[in-house]
C-alpha cells in the first residue's frame, strides 16, 4: 500500500478564495496542497468567469499584501476605481450619494473582473514554492486522527496534511461531513449578469437602485461600459434570459429609472441563483471553512468575495505563530476573530435583501426613512462607508491602511 504524500495543509477548492489562501500560506513557510476539480487548462473555473466583483478597499489591502496585485506579473487586471457610490429607491423616497473624497480616501475600492483576477491567482499559485496542485481531481473522503487528517482522492491517490481546509463552495461536502452546524435559505431569487455601453459612458460611480422585485447595481467597467447585476424571482430571470437584446434595453430603461441616459450593446448574459448560507462555527476537528463554503450572503451591497478574503486574512493571521496548524487552539482564535465580522456581515446583506422587497407599507416607509437618515446624517453615513470598504472589526493586519 503505497504512503500518502505529505503536506502541511490541504486546500480543498481552487477557487478565488482558495487560491488567495494557498498562496498567503505558502508565503509564510506551509507546504500546501490544492485540490481542484476543474482542469485549470480548460478556462472553466466556475468562479473564473466573466463576473465583475467589487473589490472594497480592505480587500485590495489583502491581495496586494499577497502580491496579486504586483504589475510584474504576467497576466492582465484592469481595475476600474469606485469614487463615488449612489443608492437610490424605486417608487419611494431615499437617497444617499457616498464620495470617497469626503471621506479621506482616493476610492472606494476597484471593480476587477472574475476572470482577470483568476489568472492573476493561478500564476501566484504556480510561481510560489511550496504549492503542489492535484487537479483536475476531488475529494472523495477525509478522516481525522488526533495527529492529522488522511484525504482520498477520487484518482485512489491519498494525501496527509495537519489541517484540511474547506473552500469549496456553499454545498461543501467537508462542512457537512465534519459536522459543522449551518443554514441554508434559498431567496428564490437570481441574478442575471451582463454589461452594457451607457449614453453618456460611464467612469467611477457605482449605482445601486432599490426596486420592490430586487436590486438593481451598475459597476463601472473598461471603457466607459457598465456591469449590470439585475436581481429577480427566478421565474422571472429564466424568462430574462431568453429576451431579444432589444428587449434587455427596453426592460433595462424602465427600471433603471430617470438618473440615466440610455443604453446600447448589452454582452453575453449569465445567470446566478441566490442562497443564503449561514454557518455560525466554521470549524471542525482539523477542519475549517473558509469563504461561501461557510457563509453565502446575497450579492446586494457586493459582501460575499469581500467576506471570503477577510477569511483568508484571518486565518493567516490565526495561523502566524502554529507549528500544527491544525490544533485546536488556533482554529478556535481563527473562530473567534471571524464570528463578529461573519454574522454582522449576513445579517446586514440578508436584512437590506429582505426590507427593500417587502411590499408591506411600513417596511417600504421603514426603508426609505433608513435611507435618508444615512443622507443626513455623517456619523451613520461613515459607519456605512467604513463596512462597506470592509474595516470591520477587529481589522486584520493584511487589510490596513498602508502610509
Amino acid at each position: 500500500m503505497s504512503e500518502p504524500q505529505q503536506h502541511d495543509i490541504l486546500v480543498a477548492g481552487g477557487g478565488l478564495a482558495g487560491a488567495s489562501l494557498a498562496v498567503g500560506l505558502a508565503g509564510r513557510g506551509f507546504d500546501v496542497a490544492v485540490i481542484e476539480a476543474v482542469d485549470r487548462a480548460a478556462d472553466h473555473q466556475p468562479s473564473y468567469d466573466d463576473r465583475t466583483l467589487v473589490i472594497n478597499r480592505a480587500s485590495l489591502n489583502i491581495l496586494d499584501a499577497l502580491g496579486v496585485l504586483d504589475d510584474g506579473n504576467d497576466h492582465r487586471l484592469t481595475r476600474c476605481p469606485i469614487r463615488a457610490i449612489e443608492i437610490t429607491r424605486a417608487g419611494g423616497f431615499g437617497h444617499v450619494r457616498l464620495d470617497a473624497e469626503r471621506h479621506g480616501v482616493d476610492r472606494f475600492g476597484d471593480v476587477i473582473v472574475a476572470r482577470e483576477l483568476g489568472n492573476r491567482l493561478l500564476g501566484a499559485l504556480r510561481a510560489a514554492d511550496g504549492i503542489t496542485e492535484y487537479c483536475p481531481e476531488t475529494l472523495e473522503t477525509f478522516s481525522v486522527d488526533d495527529d492529522g487528517v488522511d484525504v482520498r482522492l477520487a484518482s485512489g491517490a491519498k494525501l496527509r496534511g495537519r489541517l484540511l481546509v474547506a473552500a469549496d463552495g456553499t454545498g461543501s461536502k467537508i462542512r457537512q461531513s465534519a459536522g459543522m452546524a449551518s443554514s441554508l435559505h434559498d431567496y428564490r431569487q437570481s441574478a442575471m449578469i451582463f454589461n452594457v455601453q451607457p449614453d453618456p459612458a460611464a467612469h467611477d460611480t457605482a449605482y445601486e437602485r432599490f426596486t420592490p422585485v430586487g436590486p438593481l447595481a451598475f459597476l463601472p467597467q473598461p471603457e466607459g461600459r457598465l456591469g449590470v447585476v439585475w436581481i429577480d424571482a427566478t421565474e422571472a430571470i429564466d424568462a430574462a434570459m431568453d429576451w431579444s437584446d432589444d428587449e434587455v434595453l427596453e426592460r433595462l430603461r424602465g427600471r433603471a429609472g430617470a438618473g440615466f441616459g440610455d443604453f446600447h450593446r448589452p454582452g453575453k448574459r449569465a445567470r446566478y441563483p441566490l442562497r443564503l448560507l449561514r454557518t455560525p462555527t466554521p470549524i471542525g476537528p482539523r477542519t475549517v471553512a473558509i469563504g461561501n463554503a461557510a457563509n453565502t450572503v446575497h450579492p446586494v451591497s457586493a459582501q460575499g468575495f469581500n467576506l471570503g478574503l477577510r477569511d483568508v486574512a484571518g486565518l493567516l493571521d490565526a495561523l502566524a505563530e502554529a507549528t500544527d496548524p491544525g490544533a485546536p487552539a488556533w482554529l478556535a482564535r481563527y473562530a473567534q476573530s471571524r464570528a463578529g465580522d461573519q454574522a454582522e456581515t449576513v445579517r446586514y446583506t440578508d436584512t437590506l435583501a429582505r426590507t427593500f422587497t417587502n411590499p408591506s407599507l411600513p417596511f417600504r416607509l421603514g426603508a426609505g426613512l433608513g435611507l435618508a437618515a444615512h443622507a443626513l446624517l455623517p456619523g451613520l453615513q461613515r459607519r456605512l462607508v467604513r463596512s462597506a470598504m470592509g474595516f470591520r472589526d477587529p481589522v486584520s493586519p493584511l487589510a490596513r491602511e498602508t502610509p
